[in-house]
């Protein structure tokens, strides 16, 4: 699979909310209110502007704020096959390979975004005792193309992440 630019993607305001458009893979949603946006070759992140790294070298993971990432991805042909692709397929559409993909620390469901459905992972990191959080991984593969949008919730708002995540993934279009 081949990641997709957000170089290009367009930002609009509308009533003082900010909008992001990527029309290369029908993808729109709205950023939270006052959050930082950075778009690159890989994807597009969002941060709250109280957003502090835990690490420099881990410059995602909050130690305060919350962090958001949405990303894209293509399939190359139709004769490509891509492993995660094919196995959220398989988790959609069988409970039971859903249910035997599931851990204790791993958990999944199917969620509906966008009419779409797609697969939540909600992975508990408990590695280090002092910075206990959970990587929420959600993807949706239609067509040929992967939508994926991720969060971690570590630091002291995790509770307020989730609820924007959450929020955030309302705000999710994708044009078929």
């Amino acid at each position: 699979m081949g990641l997709v630019s957000f170089e290009e993607a367009t930002k609009q305001e509308i009533n003082g909310k900010v909008y992001i458009e990527n029309k290369g893979v029908g993808l729109s949603f709205a950023v939270p209110d006052g959050w930082n946006i950075l778009k690159d070759s890989a994807g597009l992140s969002m941060h709250s502007s109280n957003f502090v790294p835990l690490s420099e070298d881990s410059f995602f993971i909050p130690k305060s704020g919350c962090w958001i990432e949405a990303l894209s991805e293509i399939l190359k042909s139709d004769d490509d096959y891509d492993l995660e692709y094919g196995d959220l397929r398989l988790m959609i559409d069988d409970q039971n390979y859903l249910a035997q993909k599931s851990s204790d620390k791993k958990k999944l469901e199917v969620v509906e975004i966008s009419t779409m459905k797609g697969i939540r992972s909600n992975f508990l990191s408990d590695s280090n005792p002092d910075n206990i959080g959970n990587f929420i991984y959600t993807a949706i593969p239609y067509k040929n193309i992967l939508y994926v949008f991720n969060t971690y919730l570590f630091g002291e708002d995790k509770e307020i992440c989730l609820q924007k995540f959450n929020n955030f993934l309302t705000t999710v279009t994708i044009k078929k």
